[in-house]
C-alpha cells in the first residue's frame, strides 16, 4: 500500500508524533490510526464483494472484450500482424526472419557443396609465443 515510504520516513513520524503529541498519548494516538485504517480496508472490500456480487454478470459479458484488448496491446508488431493477417499462423512471418533463413542452407552453400569448389586451406591458429609478442613497426589498419 505504501511502497514509497521507507523506514526513515516511519521513524521521521514517530518522532514527530512524539514531539507533538507527546508520550503520553502517542500510544494511544497510533493505536486509534491503526484501527482508523483497519476499518477503512474492510469496508473497501465489504463493497467490493458486494457490487461483485449484485453486477458479476454484467461484467462478465464485458471481461472478455477487456481481456482480448489487453492481450493484442502486450502483443509486439510481429505478434499482431500475425494474428490480425494470417489468424495466428506463424510460418508466414518466419519466411521473413533472418534467423531461420541462416539456419537453413542458402541457394549458394547447397551451388558450392554440390560443384566440390575449392576448399580454402585451414591456416593453424597462431602460437602462444606468437600471441604474447606485439607487433613492431606502425599501420594505418590499427588506427581505422
Amino acid at each position: 500500500m505504501f511502497s514509497s515510504i521507507g523506514w526513515p520516513e516511519i521513524i521521521t513520524l514517530l518522532v514527530l508524533g512524539l514531539i507533538i503529541i507527546g508520550p503520553e498519548r502517542l500510544p494511544k494516538v497510533i493505536e486509534d490510526v491503526r484501527a482508523a485504517a483497519y476499518a477503512a480496508k474492510k469496508a473497501i472490500n465489504n463493497a467490493k464483494a458486494e457490487l461483485n456480487g449484485d453486477f458479476g454478470a454484467d461484467f462478465e459479458e464485458l471481461r472478455e472484450p477487456i481481456n482480448k484488448l489487453a492481450s493484442i496491446q502486450r502483443m509486439g508488431p510481429k505478434a499482431a500482424l500475425t494474428k490480425a493477417l494470417f489468424d495466428g499462423d506463424q510460418e508466414f512471418m518466419d519466411t521473413f526472419d533472418p534467423k531461420k533463413i541462416m539456419e537453413d542452407g542458402t541457394a549458394g552453400q547447397a551451388y558450392r557443396e554440390k560443384q566440390g569448389g575449392v576448399e580454402k586451406p585451414q591456416t593453424p591458429p597462431p602460437s602462444e609465443t606468437q600471441k604474447a609478442q606485439p607487433k613492431q613497426g606502425f599501420s594505418w589498419d590499427d588506427i581505422t
